[in-house]
């Protein structure tokens, strides 16, 4: 896991459900969305479309437009699919929300400012996407950190999409998370996550097998007590109590840090280790559907009455990562838009936090 060379300025289309603001919503969406704008001197955000998922379409588009006005972005956010391809919404949305009413919640995100409401308009995220692609062919990254409903519109708007795209981060699927038979992002819409690892686009993929590898807790978050400027604020007041919430339902001493891996890895390959793997998504079986499988080629033994397709495409999966150089990545990120240096800011703040 070493440092890799000097990095290309890579352009951005984010496709998320953020939560952010919202009890009991998972904040991470919001995370990688604050990272790609600490680092805008090599990423270059310009589109976040959003999804059903974390929260529902309607809820992610106001946390995003609350997200580039509180920082100033000039950056356009597009509702896109309100739901799954195929998959019912509902029951994904009650198990999502059923907790954000639940009184001892609603007291732990008292303090953090709620969005405001915001008019989605028309579902345009899929139409906005081929766009982007076609007028740039080979230069944007699309960092998928929500179901895939989105980017599997696009690929059936734009059949070239695999070509058009410079590459895909996706963070989903979980191949053997104990307790989990099945991810979110792939679980509210297999159809889609189906569509587009077989695309043959270049996808680097990042499960919560790798996922469930980080951690991010209060002694972190403190660091960024104090350094000052809108981002680290805006992190620090959502994350405070997302962090306690995750914990208690994980029995961990923190919150994992699914979604900033994703936008971690295009800023630093070497804080992760990787294999090529074939990876397709189970559409069917009473307890198997939506649940994510890999193999390789080469070490396949034994598939007996199954429908192995051929392999279009390898998908570069990440497996392991180094969650202490991920967590001071994200620290020194966070504080870089105070004067000096990232890394100084967060010194100086943990110092006066002693």
């Amino acid at each position: 896991m070493t440092a890799g060379p000097a990095l290309e300025r890579r352009r951005l289309i984010i496709d998320c459900d953020p939560g952010n603001g919202m009890p009991a919503a998972d904040i991470d969406d919001g995370l990688a969305l604050a990272l790609a704008a600490a680092r805008a001197d090599v990423l270059s955000l310009e589109a976040i479309t959003v999804v059903s998922g974390n929260t529902h379409r309607d809820v992610g588009f106001a946390v995003a437009r609350e997200f580039v006005e509180r920082l100033g972005l000039d950056v356009p956010v597009y509702a896109g699919a309100e739901r799954a391809l195929v998959e019912p919404p509902a029951p994904w949305r009650d198990r999502q929300d059923a907790n954000e009413h639940r009184p001892d919640v609603v007291e732990a995100w008292r303090d953090v400012a709620r969005p405001g409401p915001a008019t989605t308009g028309a579902p345009e995220a899929a139409l906005r996407i081929v766009e982007l692609l076609r007028s740039a062919p080979g230069e944007f990254t699309i960092v998928a950190i929500g179901p895939l409903t989105n980017i599997a519109m696009a690929l059936a708007l734009e059949p070239r999409l695999p070509e058009l795209v410079h590459d895909l981060v996706i963070m989903g699927g979980a191949f053997d998370v104990p307790g989990f038979l099945q991810e979110l992002n792939f679980g509210i819409d297999p159809e889609a996550a189906h569509l587009v690892l077989t695309s043959g686009a270049p996808i680097t993929l990042v499960p919560l097998d790798t996922t469930s590898q980080t951690l991010f807790t209060h002694a972190d978050l403190d660091r960024l007590v104090g350094v000052g400027g809108a981002l680290a604020e805006y992190v620090v007041e959502t994350t405070r109590p997302w962090i306690d919430y995750a914990a208690a339902w994980r029995k961990i001493d923190g919150c994992l840090l699914h979604d900033p891996l994703t936008v971690a890895l295009l800023l630093d390959p070497g804080i992760a280790e990787y294999e090529e793997r074939v990876v397709d998504v189970e559409l069917l079986g009473s307890l198997t559907r939506g649940r994510a499988v890999w193999w390789t080629e080469e070490n396949l033994r034994l598939h007996v009455g199954l429908r192995v397709p051929p392999a279009v495409r390898g998908v570069r999966v990440a497996t392991r990562v180094d969650n202490a150089r991920l967590v001071e990545l994200l620290l020194t990120a966070f504080a870089s838009e105070t004067t000096g240096t990232g890394a100084d800011a967060v010194t100086a703040a943990s110092a006066r936090s002693r």
